[in-house]
């Protein structure tokens, strides 16, 4: 075997793996990447537990959001400020979905809370008292969503359950 046959074998063999490399590598990243949206979708998922726990823990906030009398200071408080969380919950998905970190599917899913946050008349003045701490964008995709949807009556049909 010449020189010039040896070198002409090593560069293929060179060549071969340059492109195993590469191949392991394309696969670390898309693993890497799977393992990105996982923990992204688990640290949705403690957001929204978070947000039905408040609910366990203090169930007057469906009372206080449907009540037809005027909340109390404290109790507008409570519901401000658990209505940010939620909805900053919201626009942490939103954003996760508009750089395609999740699927339209998911987004779909994680936006249907939208209704029921801001599913009644006073839902809906708090949330235009804290909109402007949001992503322009993510506010004005809400406020489109909500505009012209009539409000939920769920805090009634709870109430109503026997």
């Amino acid at each position: 075997m010449t020189l010039e046959q040896v070198a002409l074998i090593a560069q293929i063999i060179g060549v071969v793996v340059v492109a195993a490399t590469l191949i392991y590598l394309a696969l670390q990243v898309h693993q890497g990447a799977q393992q990105m949206r996982s923990e992204g979708r688990q640290a949705q998922l403690t957001y929204d537990q978070t947000g039905v726990y408040k609910f366990v823990d203090f169930p007057e906030l469906g009372r206080i959001f449907s009540q037809t009398e005027t909340p109390s200071f404290e109790e507008k408080t409570k519901l401000f400020f658990w209505m940010i969380g939620q909805m900053r919950a919201r626009e942490y998905e939103w954003l996760q979905y508009q750089n395609g970190a999740i699927t339209k599917e998911s987004w779909e899913t994680y936006q249907g809370v939208i209704y029921f946050v801001l599913g009644t008349p006073r839902g809906r003045a708090l949330w235009q008292l804290c909109r402007g701490y949001f992503n322009a964008g993510f506010a004005d995709m809400v406020d489109g969503m909500v505009n012209d949807t009539p409000p939920i009556d769920l805090w009634d049909q709870l109430q109503a359950v026997e």
